[in-house]
């Protein structure tokens, strides 16, 4: 009898940052995301909040990319890791997922997303599975390892011991309002404010510098009364670029 399994091969780990595998990477979401902008100096990350995207990349040959940062179970590697998305296809994937009324927000389900390819071949799909309480070992794991995901725009590092526990658990239904709805406007109110600002950077410079005074760094943070508001405004600005 062979002493290991046939096909056997040694596991691998990304540590805290979960990297995609060829073929199937199951995940489970377990936090909010942040959403920002990523430049490159010196071979390492510089990320900038949404509204605070410079006019120009450091290196003038590479753009600078949009992406989304969240905390999720990585079940390949059986931990808590960030993940960071920059691949397009997987966020309007997952977006189009949080809008349907038969999966809703991604919390509350594990996600396919399988890998194919190399280089500029690689393809990217999101299959969603079906709804399920996530386990209580993932639960406990992710309360285990306090993370701050806004520590990626200081360049400083989110799983730093001792600092103030920053991202809510969202899996569970019981306190997926921490910060009540009422306070910041939806997921969905986000995601759409979100398309017209891409579309305005002089606008979005404006609105930050405003926000900014209000205290407000992240757009989730928008109040619902200043929504509309806010709205009108980059509707009257598209029209006038149209």
């Amino acid at each position: 009898m062979s002493f290991l399994p046939e096909n056997y091969e040694s596991p691998t780990s990304s540590g805290f940052y979960m990297k995609y595998v060829d073929g199937e990477n199951r995940i489970r979401i377990l936090s909010r995301a942040i959403v920002g902008w990523e430049d490159w100096q010196d071979k390492k990350p510089i990320r900038y909040r949404f509204n605070e995207k410079p006019l120009k990349s450091i290196d003038p040959d590479k753009a600078i990319k949009h992406f989304w940062a969240l905390v999720v179970f990585n079940y390949n590697e059986n931990q808590v890791q960030i993940l960071q998305i920059n691949q397009a296809g997987i966020r309007k994937c997952i977006e189009n997922l949080s809008k349907d009324e038969d999966w809703g927000q991604p919390y509350f389900y594990d996600l396919k997303i399988i890998k194919k390819g190399e280089g500029k071949e690689t393809e990217y799909a999101v299959n969603p599975v079906p709804h399920k309480p996530v386990d209580a070992r993932i639960e406990q794991d992710f309360i285990n390892k306090p993370i701050n995901l806004d520590a990626l725009f200081d360049n400083s590092d989110p799983f730093a011991k001792g600092q103030e526990r920053k991202e809510e658990f969202m899996c569970n239904h019981k306190i997926v309002n921490v910060e009540s709805e009422q306070d910041r406007i939806t997921t969905e109110q986000f995601a759409s404010l979100l398309k017209k600002l891409e579309r305005l950077p002089d606008y979005s410079v404006k609105l930050k510098m405003y926000l900014k005074e209000k205290d407000i760094l992240d757009l989730r943070d928008i109040k619902p009364n200043m929504y509309a508001g806010i709205v009108k405004r980059c509707d009257e600005e598209l029209k006038k670029a149209s």
